[in-house]
């Protein structure tokens, strides 16, 4: 049921007026491989594209799950267009009569993207790949183990995997398509394309919202790990913690490094002492110039020098070789 006053003009998730033939009470299975990527597609369009106040855990839920399955029967698809062997965990041991009656044991998402870059050729950059990744992981904790998560974040993971299998159908599955078939496909992805632009609205207008206030700490923003958008305010003296105010997940500094997964380390901070310095950060300031940035106190370094004789960190200008407590040391030890 549609909110008073909807209509299909205004709501691209109610505004397909009449059933489609897979719809059709009584119709025979049938979904070839880009027919059942569009219609998870459409599911996950039906979720999502709604009013943003009105989309509910479950929304999210199915949302998560059929946008993962129409990742990997799309992305599969194009594998199997290269060769039907590249869909199978080990192509050495591809089999045909499995790859026919669905007994085969395929390649994971991980390996799916990875032979769609290295084998194919694709041009899947590093961001949509991580995307991907995410998702992947998502579906996993929901399927297996259960999932608590902000639903900000997932409503933009969802958004930025949608916007990416979209494009990958406009140039590498449709453009094969015969006339005939890809007429077919025409009002799926009008649907689809009006519910992602009002998905992508949703997060703009969010950003929007927050815009004023996060120009004022750009130097201490970073990109969240659990909805990547950079509304990640790393906490200074007046704040508490520091907070995504995107998606709200709260982070202190080994969990951030721990849930980028990333060689960057933390240490003691030269402004405040606290041994909450996390190095190699990306802000909003700069993106492009990794910084040594405090999650106690908010203020960032450029990369620091390290002392010659026990490695902690010097103090960003100084000229000495070894830091106050080893000169200490020495002057003691002299003495």
């Amino acid at each position: 049921m549609t909110a008073q006053g909807e209509t299909a003009d205004n709501n691209p998730a109610v505004s397909r007026t009449r059933l489609r033939p897979l719809e059709q009470p009584g119709s025979d299975v049938d979904f070839p491989p880009i027919a059942n990527g569009l219609d998870y597609l459409l599911s996950v369009i039906t979720s999502l594209a709604d009013d943003e106040e009105r989309v509910s855990a479950r929304d999210l839920k199915y949302a998560v799950l059929h946008l993962q399955a129409a990742a990997e029967v799309l992305l599969k698809y194009r594998l199997q267009q290269e060769h039907w062997t590249l869909v199978f965990a080990d192509p050495g041991k591809a089999r045909r009569e499995e790859l026919a009656d669905g007994s085969l044991t395929s390649c994971t998402p991980a390996q799916t993207v990875d032979r769609l870059r290295h084998v194919v050729g694709l041009p899947v950059g590093d961001r949509d790949a991580a995307a991907l990744t995410k998702l992947a992981k998502t579906r996993n904790a929901l399927q297996h183990y259960g999932l608590t998560d902000r639903a900000r974040a997932v409503e933009a993971r969802t958004a930025e995997v949608l916007d990416f299998l979209v494009r990958f159908l406009d140039e590498q599955l449709l453009p094969a398509l015969g006339d005939e078939d890809r007429q077919r496909t025409t009002e799926d992805m009008r649907t689809i394309r009006d519910g992602l632009s009002r998905i992508q609205g949703f997060v703009t207008r969010r950003l929007q919202r927050l815009r004023a206030k996060l120009e004022t700490c750009r130097h201490r923003t970073l990109a969240c790990p659990n909805c990547d958008q950079w509304a990640l305010v790393v906490a200074d003296d007046t704040d508490d913690a520091s907070k995504c105010w995107f998606c709200t997940s709260r982070f202190d500094t080994l969990t951030y490094v721990t849930y980028v997964d990333t060689i960057a380390t933390y240490r003691g901070c030269p402004g405040c002492d606290n041994r909450t310095l996390v190095c190699g950060a990306l802000t909003a300031a700069s993106p492009d110039v990794p910084v040594d940035l405090c999650f106690s106190c908010g203020e960032t370094f450029p990369t620091l020098r390290r002392c010659l004789r026990c490695t902690r960190l010097l103090p960003p200008h100084s000229s000495e070789e070894v830091c106050a407590a080893c000169q200490i040391d020495w002057a003691t030890k002299e003495n």
